[in-house]
């Protein structure tokens, strides 16, 4: 397996399912000198806009967009890796998208993670559908390319939509300190990339950041300051396979609420909860 969504310029679109819903997508990724840019466009329902470069987002239809950038697959799938956290099989032969591609399960070795079936493109190996099934082998997400296009992209086709508002840079006496917000216990096999802070309008408070994967699954976790007097509640819900979890933290009398959000069991995700530093709150570790 090869590092081949960050080598590969292409366009092309992809359906997303879960909890039997679906939307379309457009995507637009152009690899060259100057780096990495994608374009992601839903085509169905409520409009959203995605830009990116780099792995940095640059603008987006709502902060709701930027947290769902669905169809990221990891630009590279690291066998070493994944075999001490997944037990790997090759299922076979079939074609996606009218490619051929192999088919190969990923059996979680613990509680901590759901299982995938990967469908890599024979040419290229790149992921080109994905099913994510939970412990009692109910499919929980479908990601899946309808149609696929490799070779360069021309400038317009990567250019945002007026609806793409601009990710504004936070100002310096309002940034989240990003230290000290690891938390206490993670599943064994996930680290950390580096935190971002960001806002979409200079006049919205930042939020930091920081993803956490074990070279397939992942989540995000997600601190914001609390305005003074502002109530949050600790929350737990779940779609499809998406859960998320909040937490009201308390630092030196500044009230912060840190969210994750991911496509990991919800158990697991109360467990990275709860071990949060400084809770506002008396939480069972």
């Amino acid at each position: 397996m090869v590092d081949a969504v960050g080598q590969q310029s292409y366009s092309g679109a992809f359906v997303y399912e879960r909890s039997g819903s679906f939307s379309t997508h457009h995507i637009w990724h152009r690899a060259d000198d100057d780096g990495i840019t994608e374009r992601l466009l839903r085509a169905d329902g409520e409009p959203q806009e995605w830009v990116r470069r780099d792995g940095q987002v640059q603008c987006a239809s709502s902060f709701a967009a930027v947290s769902g950038w669905h169809g990221d697959a990891p630009a590279t799938l690291n066998p070493g890796r994944l075999e001490r956290w997944y037990a790997l099989d090759v299922l076979g032969k079939t074609r996606v998208a009218n490619r051929p591609v192999t088919v190969v399960a990923m059996k979680p070795r613990d509680s901590f993670r759901y299982a995938y079936e990967l469908y890599l493109d024979d040419q290229t190996g790149m992921l080109l559908k994905s099913l994510l099934i939970n412990e009692r082998n109910v499919l929980l997400e479908r990601f899946q390319f309808t149609d696929v296009h490799f070779g360069e992209l021309d400038d317009d086709q990567l250019e945002a939509g007026p609806g793409c508002l601009a990710v504004a840079e936070p100002q310096p006496e309002k940034l989240v300190d990003t230290s000290g917000w690891e938390p206490g216990w993670l599943p064994p096999g996930f680290t950390a990339g580096a935190p971002i802070v960001r806002a979409l309008a200079s006049n919205e408070s930042p939020v930091m950041s920081q993803a956490y994967s074990d070279g397939l699954a992942r989540f995000t976790l997600f601190v914001e300051p609390l305005g003074e007097g502002a109530l949050a509640e600790d929350l737990l819900a779940q779609l499809g396979p998406t859960v998320a979890v909040s937490r009201r933290l308390q630092i030196d009398g500044t009230g912060y609420l840190a969210t994750i959000v991911g496509e990991i069991p919800p158990a697991t995700a109360e467990r990275i909860a709860a071990s949060f530093p400084h809770s506002a709150g008396e939480i069972a570790q």
